[in-house]
């Protein structure tokens, strides 16, 4: 299980939030969904945020209720052994199971209803709303974009017109992180870091790929990582357009002074990492240094002018703008991502197009996509995690972004 580093006081202050919203909005309760964390790349840490129970334990449909004045109240189609563990990490004392949706779910409690009310999801909501004198009083949704049909279909029948999709205050509280968040993020960060050490220290010629990425994994798994997946690509120098990008195991035998990459997916606590790094193996390529020096240069130049306030946009129209004299293609527009709980989140989408301002506190991943002269062939050699302070932005990796050479 994960350690409390979240204090009882700062979820206190998420669910007041919240709360204000509901008042804002005169809504009786939010219901805030999210998937198993086993679902990964979807939005996943709704629940995470408002309950502290962010591990990989957490397998089964699950909400927080944040009525408009009283206490939060977890659901889950699950196991009472399930709620031992959540009971370690989390501030909620009221757990209560549910009946599962999905008929082939590992589920609790089923059938007959009590003095609380139908044990259904939408059962227990309203028996919710009854508890703190709010009767009557509307329900808004938030998760909806991860939430399975059936479902919605059963909050929309057991609640009528009382349910209400809202605008996303949880994902909207989640963009802007606390210092005890930014720790955790900092310490995935590290164990990213730890990776592509790994790699520079157990990549010789004559290993497949998927030896080194094992050893990779292994070594950020073992420091604590909940999630640790690398991916590679290698291929003879000195055209990155004959590398072999495998996101599957990599079974290319590497040979002396091939083109490498690698790129991290690390959670620790719940919180993400995602870096690029690019290099050879044994000696460096200067065609290799040339390309990476004009789209580090872009990535640069967008930090140095990254400021709260700073549309998202500006960031990779200036990166776009840098890379064209030289071929280089920005494609889609996109320039990476937010990152936090989920792989992805606000600020959505970051690229060249969205208008909003950056907020001081965001953390995002900055690894914008390059199609390469001639073939459009993509190309993602630099990726660093960020948070923004009123200063600028603070990149929370330390691995250098140089061209690496492993195996020396």
């Amino acid at each position: 299980m994960e350690s409390q580093a979240i204090s009882k006081q700062e979820f206190q202050s998420r669910y007041h939030r919240v709360q204000q919203f509901l008042e804002e909005r005169q809504l009786g309760a939010l219901l805030a969904y999210s998937p198993a964390r086993e679902h990964k790349w979807g939005q996943t840490g709704h629940v995470s945020y408002l309950s502290g129970w962010a591990n990989d334990d957490r397998i089964v449909e699950t909400v927080v209720v944040v009525p408009r004045r009283g206490d939060p109240v977890m659901l889950a189609a699950g196991m009472q052994f399930m709620f031992e563990q959540a009971a370690e990490v989390s501030p909620i004392e009221d757990m209560r199971l549910v009946e599962a949706v999905d008929p082939n779910a590992v589920a609790g409690h089923r059938g007959g209803g009590d003095d609380q009310g139908p044990r259904d999801f939408a059962g227990q909501t309203l028996a919710v709303l009854e508890e703190n004198g709010l009767g009557g009083e509307g329900v808004g949704v938030v998760g909806v974009s991860t939430m399975p049909a059936p479902f919605y279909e059963g909050l929309a029948l057991g609640l009528g017109d009382r349910l209400h999709r809202v605008d996303d205050v949880v994902s909207r509280l989640r963009a802007v992180k606390s210092e005890a968040e930014l720790q955790l993020m900092r310490r995935a960060a590290e164990l990213s870091d730890l990776g592509f050490q790994t790699m520079l220290e157990v990549a010789r010629p004559g290993l497949p790929g998927i030896e080194i990425v094992a050893e990779m994994e292994r070594m950020a798994r073992r420091e604590g990582a909940d999630h640790a997946k690398y991916w590679m690509a290698s291929g003879p120098p000195p055209d990155w357009n004959n590398t072999r990008l495998d996101i599957r195991p990599h079974e290319r035998i590497l040979q002396y002074g091939d083109l490498m990459a690698s790129c991290s997916y690390i959670v620790y606590q719940g919180y993400w990492c995602h870096g690029h790094r690019t290099g050879t193996l044994g000696k460096p390529c200067d065609a290799l240094t040339r390309l990476c020096q004009v789209t580090r240069e872009a990535h640069d130049r967008a930090q140095e002018i990254l400021k709260p306030g700073t549309p998202v946009a500006d960031l990779g129209r200036t990166i776009r703008e840098h890379v064209e004299p030289h071929g280089l293609d920005l494609l889609g527009g996109r320039i990476g991502h937010g990152i936090g709980m989920d792989y992805s989140e606000q600020p959505v989408p970051f690229d060249d197009s969205n208008p909003a301002p950056m907020q001081a506190g965001m953390t995002a991943v900055m690894h914008a996509v390059f199609g390469l002269p001639g073939t459009g062939k993509m190309f993602v050699p630099l990726g660093d995690v960020f948070h923004l302070t009123e200063d600028g932005p603070e990149l929370l990796m330390g691995f250098p972004r140089t061209p690496f050479v492993a195996g020396v």
